[in-house]
């Protein structure tokens, strides 16, 4: 075991913010390991046939199978069961890469788990651009449980499949999602398609200077609104 201040100082040689997100990584790894929830198909196990409805653009309206169109390759799916800032957060930056390695061979999906099927489809649609998933969306079939098939847990937040040649290769139940998550499903990925592992920060948004973005003012009763 290294010695508590060997450790410290590593850490401070790679610099604070790798640092920080290294520790970050580990500690969020190890927090969904210890509470041992499963969810989904897990290592070793057939990725069954997954049927949802598509959204947007030509998949609007259209019945999918993510697992399909595969085509026995390498895929990442994404389960969302509870929508919250971190389980969204969480999805826009696996989607980002997912597209980004799209030309290496990877499919990807994320499938919206509601037992009320027109009301998420409406917010998905309204709210596509601050969503901002950048690979095809479904909404489950199954209602909130999904398919029978797959065993998913609906007391997660997300759950997040990597499959290859039909088959699980890794498999995570997110209770509290967190960013750093991101990590060890972007490598097995890699693990898959080969190329290098990418720093979790080049994957987050930029973020707007302090000022940018913020709405107008609403003028008080009786003012006139600035030209």
């Amino acid at each position: 075991m290294i010695p508590t201040s060997l450790a410290a100082a590593s850490l401070l040689l790679q610099g604070p913010v790798a640092a920080s997100l290294d520790v970050d990584e580990q500690a969020a790894e190890q927090d969904n390991q210890a509470e041992e929830v499963l969810s989904g198909p897990q290592p070793g196990e057939e990725l069954p046939a997954l049927k949802v409805l598509g959204v947007y653009d030509a998949d609007s309206g259209q019945e999918l199978d993510f697992v399909s169109q595969a085509h026995d390759g390498p895929i990442l799916l994404i389960f969302v069961h509870q929508v919250t800032r971190p389980s969204v957060g969480l999805t826009r930056v696996l989607a980002k890469y997912a597209a980004s390695r799209k030309e290496d061979g990877l499919t990807a999906g994320i499938v919206w788990l509601t037992d009320d099927r027109g009301e998420a489809e409406a917010y998905l649609l309204r709210a596509r651009q601050s969503l901002g998933f950048e690979v095809p969306v479904g909404i489950s079939l199954d209602g909130a449980e999904g398919p029978g098939t797959h065993g998913l847990n609906r007391d997660v937040a997300l759950t997040v499949l990597v499959a290859n040649e039909g088959r699980v290769t890794a498999s995570y139940a997110l209770v509290q999602p967190d960013l750093t998550d991101a990590m060890p499903v972007i490598k097995q990925v890699v693990a898959l398609l080969g190329g290098e592992v990418p720093r979790l920060e080049d994957l987050l948004p930029p973020r707007r200077p302090a000022g940018q973005g913020s709405r107008p003012q609403r003028p008080r009763a009786g003012q006139r609104p600035q030209q």
